[in-house]
């Protein structure tokens, strides 16, 4: 069953540009995923610009065929889309006229989480802008929340809840 979600980017005037991801959205997948790999701004847009996506992995990757992807044929770190990849049409990025916007209507793909990208003045080890990431979920889409911290606490979890499950299987 898939986790949906929508990933936007906050533009400098206020508008926000999406595209929605289908599998994984939740805060140790998706969430966790984008404080790791996707911190540059210019990156996001370009991935986003790209449509809807079965995925996100690490990079945005190059076309390829888009069931080797889902079966783990070398692309697994790379984005998985529904236009380039897969040939389909009208799956191009969606644009909300500003955050409001954003929180009401950003759910109406059944997306459980919607992320943000703001550029709220921070900078990597090298002084370039990175942009930061937060989040809200269907159940309080009232405001968006600091995506860093929660996101690692859950994956933290659920690699322990696989360490744990692991050693269970082996006793057994």
């Amino acid at each position: 069953m898939a986790t949906r979600g929508r990933v936007g980017l906050k533009q400098k005037d206020g508008t926000i540009i999406s595209s929605y991801i289908h599998w994984d959205n939740y805060l140790a997948g998706t969430g966790y995923n984008l404080c790791e790999h996707w911190t540059d701004p210019k990156k996001v847009l370009k991935a986003i610009q790209l449509g809807n996506a079965s995925k996100w992995g690490m990079i945005i990757g190059e076309k390829h065929d888009f069931d080797a992807d889902r079966h783990g044929d070398g692309f697994e770190h790379m984005n998985c889309y529904y236009m380039r990849d897969r040939g389909e049409r009208d799956q191009g990025p969606r644009v909300f006229r500003n955050e409001t916007e954003y929180l009401k209507d950003g759910f109406n793909s059944s997306e459980e989480y919607i992320y943000l990208m703001k550029e709220v003045g921070e900078k990597d080890f090298l002084g370039k802008p990175q942009g930061t990431w937060f989040y809200a979920h269907y159940s309080d889409p009232t405001e968006f929340k600091p995506v860093e911290e929660k996101a690692i606490q859950e994956h933290i979890e659920s690699l322990q809840r696989y360490l744990k499950d692991k050693k269970e299987r082996k006793a057994a």
